[in-house]
């Protein structure tokens, strides 16, 4: 089994557990495991050969005992007994918005629906509000969630797909007569959410792709097949395509599976514009067409007299108008990125140390971080009272004393609390380098009462950078009700950064309201969030988001030097 398969299987049985009842720390072990386990380098069935389970950040004596049992026998006879236990649609009802594992036990238990149509069944007649603690506002947030998952059910993450489509990637490229694989479709143009995971392989005659994928443990079903093509459905619901075809005729497929239509006809458009056969120029109507042998996709684009415009900007949406005119961005690549400004360690709800990001960080070659725990509202995530916020002041001061190449700065993530007001007083953020203001609570809240609290933390003499805007959870929880348009105005009027916070489960601030920042000259910053040092590496998910916004390095503000960047913040603005 995989990190990634044994992550689910982990994260499953924290699911399980929650539901069932116990206590919270237990829960909690499971899914920072599975957390550590999916962005774990090393295999962890190299680590069990060798018996160094124990490795892994996370993982104990207990959860090692349950890892081995996985890799041995494919089993895990204690989420075996968790899954005959409880109902396995109890676990989907923990997707719906504000309906933690509590509320899903007491459901089950007065109502005993085990399905989420049972469930929405219940809220339709009015019988949730029956149940100890839930009234006819749980009733329409569980019908509006429902609403939501079912809306999202044909689409998935962009973090759940990549994850896949790089461990087939990997699998496919070790058969015989396989030359190249690559990512296509809408996952390689960056969107959040695809519909599934296309993949194309180069192939000599002889092959058999198709054959040894048909039976891949990962695979349910094989929904397809023909003499190049093999559409599968995973276990975990997920649709995989993938395509077979000479390596001659590799640049050109690989190019119409990318896509976007729109972005390919209007090429089309343009080449009989300048009286060119779109098939000469490498523009198929179909990918059965017979194409022409290129080295490269930029051979298209030379052809029609163009830049090359990356797989990001392919929508159709003025890219090609941009590359007519001259007017393309120097979009903003991993290599720009100088810092990172939000992150959480052990010293809050993180897994790894100051250090250890620092560690990671000065590995990416980065001259800045930002350590910004959780406040201490937030206490599900351990956030600081103000003694640890002082106490972790000074470990960060003694840090940036033993090293030379990085600066650590001392952030927070404050909480805007449900009268607008901040976690800390107003000396307590004003000590601190960097302050990141967020959400975490009171999201039933109208669009007005939202609104005012973030308008009041933007307005803030020690707010830099408002978190996660929207709140979003991709195809969990739908943005609060806020106008993100009146946010990115206020952002313009008092000078505070917009983030796009990379984790993929969020991606927030979308690509389309980052390009509207952009427009109103409000510069954002790239985040991971991240909670250990191997969720670093999420960058890659906001600078995706980033490019498909348009963004540039200038746009950007941890692509600066980090006296501009201290310069921008509120805090030092009168000392220019």
């Amino acid at each position: 089994m995989t990190n990634l398969e044994l992550a689910w299987a982990l994260e499953e049985m924290g699911d399980l557990l929650e539901i069932k009842g116990e206590e919270p720390f237990k829960v909690r072990a499971y899914h920072r495991a599975a957390r550590s386990l999916e962005q774990f380098e090393e295999e962890a069935s190299v680590l069990f050969c060798r018996g160094e389970l124990e490795k892994i950040p996370g993982i104990g004596k207990n959860l090692a005992k349950k890892i081995a049992e996985l890799l041995e026998t494919g089993q895990s006879t204690f989420l075996n007994n968790l899954r005959r236990e409880i109902p396995s649609g109890l676990r989907q009802m923990l997707a719906i918005p504000g309906l933690g594992a509590k509320s899903v036990r007491l459901l089950y238990e007065h109502l005993h629906v085990t399905t989420l149509d049972e469930l929405e069944e219940a809220a339709r007649s009015k019988r949730v509000r029956q149940v100890p603690g839930m009234g006819s506002k749980t009733e329409l947030a569980i019908l509006r969630g429902i609403e939501l998952l079912r809306e999202t059910q044909e689409k998935i993450p962009i973090g759940i797909a990549r994850s896949l489509a790089e461990m087939f990637r990997r699998q496919l490229l070790a058969l015989p007569g396989v030359e190249r694989v690559e990512v296509a479709g809408s996952l390689r143009r960056g969107c959040e959410m695809v519909g599934d995971v296309d993949l194309l392989a180069a192939v000599r005659p002889g092959n058999e792709v198709l054959e040894v994928m048909a039976g891949h443990p990962q695979v349910k079903e094989v929904l397809a097949r023909e003499e190049n093509h093999l559409c599968l459905r995973t276990w975990t619901g997920v649709k995989v395509e993938i395509f077979l075809v000479p390596p001659e005729k590799y640049t050109v497929a690989w190019f119409y599976l990318t896509g976007s239509a729109e972005h390919r006809r209007k090429l089309q458009e343009l080449a009989r514009r300048q009286g060119k056969d779109p098939a000469a120029c490498g523009l198929l109507d179909r990918l059965e067409d017979e194409g022409i042998k290129l080295d490269e996709e930029a051979d298209i684009y030379r052809s029609l007299q163009l830049p090359f415009i990356v797989p990001e900007l392919r929508e159709g949406r003025g890219e090609i108008e941009a590359a007519v005119a001259g007017l393309l961005p120097r979009l903003v690549t991993l290599e720009d990125i100088k810092g990172d400004l939000h992150m959480h360690t052990r010293w809050s709800d993180g897994l790894s140390s100051i250090e250890e990001m620092v560690a990671a960080a000065r590995q990416k070659g980065y001259a800045y971080l930002a350590i910004t725990e959780h406040s201490r509202s937030l206490g599900v995530a351990r956030g600081l009272s103000v003694e640890k916020l002082l106490a972790q002041q000074e470990e960060i001061r003694s840090l940036n004393r033993k090293f030379t190449d990085i600066t650590i700065l001392a952030g927070i993530e404050v909480d805007i609390l449900s009268d607008g007001s901040l976690d800390y007083a107003e000396e307590i953020l004003a000590s601190l380098d960097l302050v990141i203001a967020s959400i975490h609570s009171g999201f039933q809240q109208s669009e007005e009462q939202l609104m005012a609290r973030i308008e009041a933390a933007l307005r803030h003499p020690y707010v830099d950078i408002l978190g996660h805007p929207t709140g979003r959870m991709l195809a969990r929880r739908r943005p609060y009700a806020v106008d993100v348009g009146r946010i990115i105005e206020l952002a313009a009027e008092t000078g505070t950064i917009l983030e796009i916070n990379s984790s993929p489960d969020r991606l927030d601030l979308t690509a389309e309201a980052a390009l509207r920042a952009k427009e109103y000259g409000v510069p954002v910053c790239i985040n991971t969030d991240a909670h250990d040092c191997y969720h670093l590496d999420d960058i890659w998910y906001g600078v995706t988001t980033a490019r498909r916004a348009w963004l540039e390095p200038q746009d950007i503000v941890n692509c600066w030097d980090l006296d501009k960047l201290q310069a921008r913040l509120k805090r030092n603005r009168h000392k220019r």
